[in-house]
């Protein structure tokens, strides 16, 4: 609270000493000290919270006074209490921040991403009201906010404080009507894999309807875009454009990318299904069942539906509570493999078996019939399983013949 309050006296006080002069001065030239407020939008970096750039208000004081901060929406600690518990819960808490424009921007040289600018059109009376809002929201009731990825994060927050201190309406352009939530989260995790494919396993048929700008404007490159093409309809009949075309502060410089995994999920289970084919042929032509190795499929599987049915069930988390992926992934192997277990040591069908072609058969119904977009490799472990539940029945089937006769 202490350092709040700091930032608030040496921040807040000469802008809005400014804003009462503007008020009650408006034949003051316009030499005299000003206010310019800007967006800014940082392009993407290596770490899965950075994968989607980053947005912040800048404010800067101009003429005899000289100041420059930069009003950050997006600021957390990994030292929160219960931080991971809370991440799963969807109960992040972010809060607004501020720091010197020149710290802010050594922090993106640094990290080799770059920064553009687009300076808003806004007169005296909605610059003063966007820092009074500005203000209000860095008091230490107000600073803290509930963080949802989708629906409200660092740029949803600045682009509604903009739009709630124009004197008028802002009009924004139209959207990609055929873009999904999912697409976005594809396009901009595509360089990392297997993030990608933890967020494809986690999103459920929600992220895949069409997105209307108000959505899509959860990733900061395409509200700056969309910054670019918009217009204030003011309460005079006027219209004026939102903000100055984007200028480059900070170039995009090429940095040491963080080391992937070097194999991809598609690599990797598709060398998983190899293998899984291999060892059935081997089960199969040496007459020798390795049941163990469905076992360690079972566990995989059950883990895997714990976190997707935890997040189905409990987690706030946008588009995770409608995961037709539970379907596959769920605890049930988790608890039932103790059955398939005695049965398969004994040389015995288990319907267990059952069970298990049930799931893999609904969750390719709801994924052919295009109810929710599967990730490929889905497509790849449901084979998988097929092909052990097909050497299950192969070899107990022989087993049993063999003791018949």
């Amino acid at each position: 609270m202490k350092r709040l309050l700091t930032i608030i006296c040496l921040v807040l006080l000469p802008l809005l000493a400014l804003a009462q002069q503007n008020s009650t001065d408006n034949t003051a030239p316009a030499e005299k000290d000003s206010v310019v407020v800007s967006l800014l939008t940082c392009t993407p970096g290596n770490l899965v919270y950075e994968l989607y750039g980053h947005t912040a208000i800048r404010v800067r004081e101009v003429g005899a006074r000289q100041s420059d901060w930069v009003f950050n929406y997006g600021t957390f600690s990994f030292n929160q209490p219960h931080f991971m518990w809370r991440f799963m819960l969807g109960e992040t808490d972010y809060e607004l921040g501020v720091v010197p424009y020149y710290l802010f921007y050594e922090s993106y040289v640094r990290e080799g991403r770059g920064i553009d600018e687009q300076v808003l059109n806004l007169t005296p009376a909605e610059a003063k009201k966007l820092v009074d809002a500005l203000s209000k929201n860095l008091e230490p009731e107000n600073a803290t906010y509930r963080y949802n990825f989708f629906y409200d994060n660092c740029v949803t927050r600045a682009l509604r404080v903009i739009e709630q201190s124009v004197d008028g309406q802002v009009v924004w352009p139209k959207a990609d009507a055929n873009k999904s939530l999912r697409d976005m989260v594809h396009e901009f995790s595509e360089p990392s894999p297997w993030n990608k494919f933890g967020q494809d396993l986690l999103l459920g048929a929600e992220a895949d309807q069409p997105a209307d700008i108000n959505k899509q404007q959860f990733a900061p490159m395409y509200a700056e875009r969309f910054v670019n093409d918009a217009t204030i309809k003011g309460t005079d009949g006027k219209v004026r454009h939102l903000a100055a075309p984007s200028r480059t502060l900070l170039p995009e410089q090429p940095v040491l990318a963080e080391k992937n995994f070097p194999v991809t999920p598609m690599w990797a289970f598709g060398i998983l299904l190899a293998l899984t084919i291999a060892i059935s042929a081997a089960d199969i032509g040496r007459k020798k069942y390795h049941w163990q190795y469905d076992v360690l499929l079972f566990v995989a599987q059950g883990l895997t539906g714990c976190i997707i049915t935890f997040l189905l069930l409990f987690s706030s988390h946008p588009a995770v509570g409608s995961n037709w992926l539970a379907l596959l992934f769920n605890p049930v192997p988790l608890v039932l493999f103790p059955w398939f277990m005695k049965a398969a040591a004994n040389g015995c069908r288990s319907w267990v078996m059952y069970i298990q072609i049930a799931m893999v058969v609904m969750a390719l119904i709801v994924g052919i019939a295009g109810l929710q977009h599967f990730p490929n490799e889905v497509y790849i472990i449901a084979s998988i399983l097929l092909v052990r539940v097909a050497t299950h029945f192969c070899m107990t089937s022989k087993i049993k013949q063999q003791k018949v006769s």
